[in-house]
């Protein structure tokens, strides 16, 4: 047997498990095939519905979206500008230009499929869109004719702006050196609605660059550590919350740069575009690539902060992610007749919604707690809203906080801001608690209504006022001073929070002077501003001790009649309204401005750290209307008419007699500058209509009118002796008529008139 036929049944048994494997491995093939195009056609059907699912809404939502942008950012000359009235929310995406979608190139590999229909155009217009508010920024870098394109797409980009944001809600800084303001003329005409809204003017100079660049970083710090703080990521989430008081969006508008930008300019610059966009502030910029930029300056830093351009072969060049990729069209411009008939459409819109109107319910003490408050220790009442969840008190009598000194321009609301002081304070006061002292010096009759209405805190009311009353003013409240002290020191007290804790049987009430336009003390060089100086000199320095307390406003702190620096020094508690930036310095500090950036009636500045930049609080006064001031008058006035029928003064020591009598009369004082004597209001003339003299008197009196003081109605003493006469001088006819009608009303009171007569008959 050979070795072949040896092996052959074993080789046989081989074969036939071969070909045994080989078949059961063509069945598992045969299985797999199977399966990998069941597989393959489960996957393309899935792809097929996922494409129908996506075309169509693609094709819903282009449709959709390219509707809502041409109504939100219609084409300059669309009749859709002829009902704008301007949107009410902030857009989420601002528009740059277009990009050109060609479908074709992204699926040009795709075998052509009736399973894969396609009904969109194969090439259409995108609207090239920058993220906003989270971005807001743009770096435009352009060289040669790229720079005219550039600054026109500036220019597009800023009326958009104006026209996309609520109106008054957008502010613009414009820097153009080289075109010194001729580029952005047309933007200008919003300076006639509120200079606030382009800063006043067009800038071009490198120290006005420097301080307007200065001016958006110090604002960009207020409102990081004023307002958002730890507790709101952007702007816009503060927005959301503050209400009425919301921020507006700033942008700085640079064309040109970086010519007149100093190396400390492009610095605080790029900080402004790196800290801005989370506060609202943000860098539209044209860099010109053929200047040389400043030392240590990059254009690749400010990129890392702005959607960007980039002029290259005759185009832009945009570098967003998804659609950087495309060719990018900046829109056309509008014409000059557009943009002046669009900003002035603009300006009228933000006249109206420029004003922001904290209500005064806000502030005002709930009915329960009216006149429940206490001023032992001190005063303390709201005057506003400050950020989006606090209140702006005024809190007076501890530390420094004594005084305070305010000041605004012509319509910053500073008398709204004294009105919403008076009465808080009258709310939250009784009149045994706070004493109210108003003088006004301005040619107006801002606190008639506590007289009309009788407001029962205020023991002096004076309108229009004159020099000299106010000083008598001055003089009453110094010798309470001096009053006071007697009782404190028979008590062994140094002052009223010593003198109240000790728990006396009658309460000495804080007393809170208010004089607006107190520079009319020192018009003059002469007695009364010598006197006046003094006075409020000594009841600066000294009213802590007595519980008197010191509101001084005015217009300006310039000029050469004002109160002595040295005096003013001593006032712990600055208020600035919108003002002048020589006076924002003069009110604050030398070395604290911040007043300056304020922008809009009722914005203030509340500093209680002798006006250095650390004690800076902003807020926004409150708005109390005519009409409601009048309402809570009323109902303060019938409070104090119950209040007074069931309040008596106490029986006090002789030692605190003084502020007893003074108290137990609480004759209210009003003196109208402009306004006749009143004989009804004659406190001695009516002793003569209660009962008949016994005898005809020696001397009579002749009432001539009120006196230009607190004291007695002033009167001529007729006697008994020979050159006792009265002669009357002047033109003026009436007057003269109605003191001699005065005087015959008089002379019949003392000698004729029976008892309990009328003196109406």
């Amino acid at each position: 047997m050979t070795l072949e036929n040896k092996f052959a049944p074993s080789f046989a048994a081989l074969q036939k498990a071969l070909d045994r494997g080989l078949a059961a491995a063509e069945a598992e093939r045969s299985k797999f095939v199977t399966a990998t195009r069941e597989k393959r056609d489960r996957i393309w059907n899935d792809f097929v519905s996922y494409w129908n699912t996506v075309h169509d809404k693609l094709r819903g939502e282009r449709e959709t979206w390219l509707t809502d942008f041409a109504n939100r950012f219609p084409d300059w000359n669309s009749n859709l500008w002829e009902s704008w009235q301007g949107p009410r929310m902030s857009p989420h995406a601002l528009p740059l230009g277009s990009v050109t979608l060609d479908v074709n190139k992204p699926f040009q590999s795709l075998t052509p499929s009736p399973e894969l229909p396609w009904s969109l155009p194969t090439r259409w217009q995108q609207p090239a869109l920058m993220e906003f508010p989270k971005r807001g920024s743009l770096l435009i870098e352009a060289s040669g004719a790229g720079r005219d394109v550039g600054t026109q797409l500036l220019q597009t980009l800023v009326l958009r702006l104006l026209m996309a944001l609520p109106p008054a809600k957008a502010r613009f800084t414009i820097i153009d050196p080289v075109g010194l303001g001729k580029n952005f003329a047309g933007m200008m005409h919003l300076a006639d609605y509120d200079e606030a809204l382009v800063t006043n003017r067009i800038w071009t100079e490198v120290q006005h660059i420097e301080q307007r660049l200065l001016d958006l970083s110090e604002q960009i710090e207020i409102i990081i550590q004023k307002y958002l703080r730890n507790e709101y990521p952007t702007i816009d989430a503060y927005n959301e919350i503050a209400g009425e008081v919301a921020e507006p969006f700033r942008f700085l508008v640079v064309a040109n740069f970086p010519r007149n930008f100093t190396e400390a300019a492009a610095r605080r610059l790029l900080s402004i575009a790196a800290s801005g966009p989370r506060c609202g502030v943000y860098v539209l910029m044209l860099a010109d690539l053929e200047q040389k930029m400043p030392g240590g300056f990059s254009l690749a830093d400010m990129a890392k902060y702005a959607d960007r351009l980039v002029w290259r072969n005759d185009r832009f060049e945009w570098n967003d992610d998804t659609f950087g990729k495309f060719p990018f069209t900046p829109h056309e411009a509008p014409s000059d007749e557009v943009i002046t008939k669009l900003v002035h459409q603009s300006g009228e819109a933000a006249k109206d919604a420029r004003r922001v109107e904290v209500p005064f319910t806000m502030l005002a003490p709930p009915p329960e707690k009216v006149w429940q408050g206490s001023t032992q220790a001190g005063f303390e009442v709201a005057l506003g809203r400050a950020g989006a969840r606090k209140l702006q008190t005024m809190r007076l009598g501890s530390g420094t906080s004594q005084h305070v000194l305010t000041a605004g321009k012509t319509g910053s609301g500073k008398s709204t801001l004294l009105h919403t002081l008076i009465v808080n304070a009258a709310l939250t006061y009784s009149p045994d608690e706070l004493e109210l002292y108003l003088i006004d010096f301005k040619k107006g009759v801002e606190f008639k209504d506590y007289a009309i209405y009788k407001l029962p805190h205020a023991r002096v009311i004076a309108i229009e006022s004159e020099r000299e009353f106010g000083l008598s003013v001055l003089q009453r409240l110094d010798n309470e001073m001096a009053a006071r002290g007697e009782v404190f020191r028979s008590r062994g007290k140094q002052d009223l929070n010593g003198y109240r804790a000790d728990g006396p049987e009658f309460q000495l009430p804080r007393i809170l002077l208010m004089i607006d336009e107190f520079q009319e003390f020192f018009t003059e060089e002469d007695r009364v501003s010598q006197q006046a100086a003094l006075l409020l000199d000594r009841l600066v320095r000294q009213g802590r001790a007595f519980g008197s307390h010191l509101i001084l406003g005015t217009q300006t702190l310039g000029g050469a009649y004002t109160l002595a620096r040295s005096t003013i020094s001593q006032m712990g508690v600055r208020i600035a309204l919108q003002c002048s930036e020589s006076d924002a310095e003069l009110i604050l500090s030398d070395s604290n401005s911040a007043a300056r950036l304020l922008s809009r009636p009722g914005e203030a500045i509340y500093n209680d750290a002798n006006g250095r930049l650390e004690g800076n609080n902003p807020f926004q006064v409150a708005w109390l209307t005519e009409a409601m001031r009048e309402d809570y008058l009323k109902k303060i006035h019938e409070l104090s008419e119950a209040w007074q029928s069931t309040h008596q003064a106490p029986p006090a020591v002789a030692a605190d007699q003084l502020a007893v009598n003074d108290w137990q009369t609480r004759r209210q004082v009003v003196f109208e500058g402009n306004a006749a004597a009143d004989l009804r209001e004659n406190k001695m003339l009516a002793k003569y209509w209660a009962a008949k003299p016994a005898a005809p008197p020696q001397t009579a009196l002749i009432w001539l009118g009120d006196p230009v003081s607190i004291k007695d109605p002033s009167a001529a003493v007729l006697a008994r002796q020979p050159a006792s006469n009265l002669l009357i001088l002047g033109q003026a006819i009436d007057s003269s008529q109605n003191i001699l009608g005065a005087a015959l009303v008089a002379l019949a009171a003392q000698n004729f008139i029976a008892p309990n007569a009328n003196p109406n008959d």
